[in-house]
């Protein structure tokens, strides 16, 4: 092949990963030309990526050796359900775990970082808030599903939990709201749906006279409960939430 400018040379826009590349190995110490496929260079940028996951707990982050930067993705605990304890009551779902993700850099980080990542809800109980000490992120726990008491009215309706808030990040996404009970009759109602997270993972509506349904993914709500015989029944847990750190080694 005659010697050509790489600017004269046809175009590929197909490559296969077993294609050559040209390099030059040591170039500090007068380079040595060698060739490399396609596949080496990519097997090179996925070696460069490192991913650690922290689940519920209080700790602190350390980052892999030589970590550029680092894309932090935040989730709160998601709330519960509402229990009910009268003769006919139906409870909301409770709310999602907010989400934050931000992209951090090596400086920001530094040696370590204090995080914590909210555990699963107690049984009628709120969120539990998440939090890196990079910007004050802080993903916050869903809100507790509302009981209606005893009440078998027609369309009685107990409120869901507020999505858990978001803040300090490049992507702030609360999550979402609880579903709200719902009466039928003196014997029959549904508690409502769970709150997703960015994962989804809501805990289902329950039937008539169930308990209710656990959230699913990080950070998903507890499902809502109800009760028409004096039996006292008690929502879906809330998820607890997670700590995603995808490193990008230099």
């Amino acid at each position: 092949m005659a010697d050509s400018k790489i600017s004269g040379l046809g175009a590929n826009t197909t490559p296969a990963v077993t294609d050559l590349l040209p390099i030059v190995d040591n170039p500090a110490g007068g380079g040595d030309l060698q060739k490399m496929t396609i596949a080496s260079l990519l097997t090179l940028a996925v070696s460069n990526v490192v991913v650690q996951t922290f689940g519920a707990g209080s700790a602190n982050y350390t980052p892999t050796a030589l970590m550029k930067k680092v894309l932090v993705i935040l989730v709160g605990g998601g709330g519960g359900g509402g229990n009910v304890t009268a003769a006919d009551d139906a409870s909301g779902g409770g709310g999602g775990g907010g989400t934050v993700i931000r992209l951090c850099t090596a400086a920001e980080v530094g040696a370590s970082v204090a995080y914590v990542v909210g555990a699963a809800s107690a049984a009628g109980g709120a969120g539990n808030l998440s939090s890196f000490a990079v910007n004050t992120m802080a993903a916050g726990g869903g809100g507790v599903g509302v009981a209606t008491g005893n009440n078998s009215t027609l369309g009685a309706s107990g409120a869901g939990g507020a999505g858990g808030t978001a803040s300090g990040g490049d992507l702030n996404i609360p999550g979402q709201p609880g579903g709200r009970s719902i009466t039928y009759d003196g014997s029959q109602g549904s508690g409502g749906y769970g709150g997703c997270s960015v994962f989804g993972g809501g805990g289902a509506e329950s039937g008539s006279g169930a308990a209710g349904n656990n959230g699913g993914a990080y950070g998903g709500g507890g499902g809502g409960c109800h009760t028409s015989d004096d039996t006292n029944r008690n929502g879906g847990l809330g998820a607890a939430g997670v700590l995603y750190c995808i490193e990008f080694l230099d």
